[in-house]
This record gives structure tokens, C-alpha cells and sequence, in this order.
């Protein structure tokens, strides 16, 4: 199948291997400012869900390191799946949680497989880079969440950065910030169980998550 956005997974490639390449098992490879707001998004994530006992995908899933939060705060995951487009990524997260499953996977390319579906999905930080055109970064996101929310049987969580931004937080440039009421919409015309999470505290940036549903 032709990949339409090849170009975007390419760029993400490169700036995730630089990173790695001068920060080496750091959450900054991925990202995150810090460890502890890392753990806060999971946390919110995880809150946001009844995913207690049940199957797991991480999409854009790094070194595990969600399933790490899990385990250290006692969190039942009856099986974790971990998908990644970086192999370097992959080969950490395969060495420290071996029981697990890890693939280096494109959701962008739209050909997974549902023989990997799972009852949760995750989603985090995947949509956040600019990719210089409003509406290629809407096109973008809205194909990555319906493929994504495709291959769950019960729920996706997915994060943005919104439009509404903290008082004292300075736009970037090279991030993206979505409309929630626009992402929401469109979230709605996929299912019409869903829920807009847009109250917890900034890091500076503010943030939202949608949980979109099947049941």
C-alpha cells in the first residue's frame, strides 16, 4: 500500500535517531522534559480508562517505558503491545520488558494488520510536531486516530496540544496545537462515546486528551 505520509514518519525518524544518538535511554530522546511528566501523562491517561486487567497498545510506545509506569504503580495489564517506528527504540524496550511484545510499526502507513487488535489503546505524543500547514497536520491526526481506533475493541486515548493555551506558556513554533472543539468533532463521527479531557495542569503547555470508545 502506497504511504501517503511517508514523508512525515521520515522527519520524525531522523529527529528521534538524533536524539537517541546524543541522549542515548534518556525520556528527552523522546520528547518528554522530564521523567516526572512523563509519569503525570500516564497517569492521566490511565485514569482516563478502565483498562484494569485488560490488553494494551502503545502506539508510539519508545523504550516501554508505559509499561514500566504500570508495573511501578501496581496497574494490571493482562498482555502489553508496544509499537514504535524506531528499531533502536524497539531493541531497548524488547531488552528490558522480554515478556512483552514490541514491533517497529507505522500506524501512518495504514497497512496494520488487525490480527494485533487489543481492548486498550495509547496514543501519546504522536501529534504534536508542525508540519508547516494547518490542515496537513488536521488530515494527519484524524487519519492516524480513525486507523488507530480501528485496531482497539473497547478504547483509544489519544493527547494534543491545544489551542488553548496556559497564560504564562510561550507558543512554539515547531509544535502544533490543536483545536480541541475541532478534534472533538471529528472524534464524534467515529463513535459517539467520547470523552474531552482538557482540565488537568499544564506542563507548561496545555493539554487535552480525547478517549474515544466502542461501547
Amino acid at each position: 500500500m502506497s504511504n501517503k505520509y511517508s514523508s512525515i514518519t521520515k522527519s520524525a525518524l531522523a529527529r528521534y535517531s538524533a536524539r537517541f544518538a546524543s541522549l542515548g535511554v534518556d525520556v528527552k530522546s523522546l520528547g518528554w522534559g522530564s521523567v516526572e511528566q512523563q509519569s503525570y501523562r500516564f497517569s492521566c491517561a490511565l485514569n482516563a480508562i478502565n483498562g484494569r486487567d485488560k490488553t494494551f497498545l502503545d502506539i508510539g510506545c519508545g523504550f516501554g517505558d508505559m509499561r514500566e509506569y504500570a508495573n511501578r504503580i501496581g496497574y494490571p495489564i493482562k498482555k502489553y503491545t508496544g509499537w514504535d517506528i524506531n528499531d533502536e527504540f524497539i531493541n531497548v524496550a524488547r531488552s528490558n520488558y522480554p515478556s512483552d511484545t514490541f514491533n517497529v510499526a507505522d500506524l501512518s502507513a495504514g497497512d496494520c494488520k488487525h490480527d494485533h487488535v487489543a481492548q486498550m489503546g495509547i496514543m501519546l505524543g504522536l501529534l504534536n510536531f508542525n508540519l508547516g500547514c494547518a490542515s496537513k497536520n488536521i488530515e494527519y491526526s484524524q487519519f492516524m486516530i480513525k486507523t488507530a481506533f480501528g485496531l482497539v475493541s473497547e478504547s483509544l486515548v489519544v493527547d494534543f496540544l491545544s489551542s488553548h493555551t496556559a497564560p504564562t506558556y510561550e507558543p512554539e513554533s515547531f509544535v502544533f496545537y490543536h483545536e480541541p472543539e475541532e478534534m472533538l468533532k471529528y472524534a464524534l463521527e467515529l463513535t459517539s462515546n467520547v470523552q474531552l479531557i482538557h482540565d488537568y495542569q499544564p506542563i507548561p503547555q496545555k493539554e487535552f486528551m480525547l478517549v474515544l470508545s466502542h461501547v
